[in-house]
């Protein structure tokens, strides 16, 4: 029996953590998601198993761009998605980020988590590249992964 997948959900907006919860926990019901809003508490969990970090462009104590490059250095594999009602995704792929969505887009994080792990897998196991010109589809058009001319409403 394999292992329960571990998500960490950081934002500091209690509302918002909710709904990605809730999100993930559809694509992966018996996963163990820890939830935070302080930049600390997600380094530290980010050193233990975890296979993904759902970042939102604003956490208690910093912002997400200086989380994803903390996160990063505190664990080069995890992957780390980075969500914001604001178009970020520059930012956030220079900063570390796997890949970047739009907030508006938020009931697509279970699948696309799905995707970037089974990817990461592939690249792991030797049958794919890694890097960001492995990514899935979804994250090479605008609004995910990639700078649209326009950015979408406040969050």
């Amino acid at each position: 029996m394999d292992l329960p997948k571990t998500f960490l959900v950081v934002d500091d907006n209690a509302d918002s953590r909710f709904l990605l919860v809730k999100t993930l926990l559809r694509k992966f019901p018996t996963a163990i998601i820890r939830e935070c809003q302080e930049c600390v508490d997600a380094v530290k969990i980010a050193q233990l198993d975890t296979l993904a970090a759902i970042v939102a462009h604003r956490a208690a104590d910093l912002d997400g761009i200086s989380l994803i490059r903390e996160l990063r250095a505190a664990n080069p594999k995890v992957i780390i998605l980075m969500v914001s009602g604001l178009d970020r995704t520059e930012s956030a792929i220079r900063a570390g980020a796997t890949c970047f969505l739009n907030y508006d887009e938020w009931l697509r994080v279970g699948s696309l988590v799905t995707d970037l792990l089974s990817r990461s897998a592939q690249a792991q196991a030797g049958r794919a590249g890694g890097g960001r010109g492995n990514l899935p589809p979804e994250c090479n058009r605008p609004g995910i992964g990639q700078s649209k001319s326009t950015p979408t409403a406040n969050n």
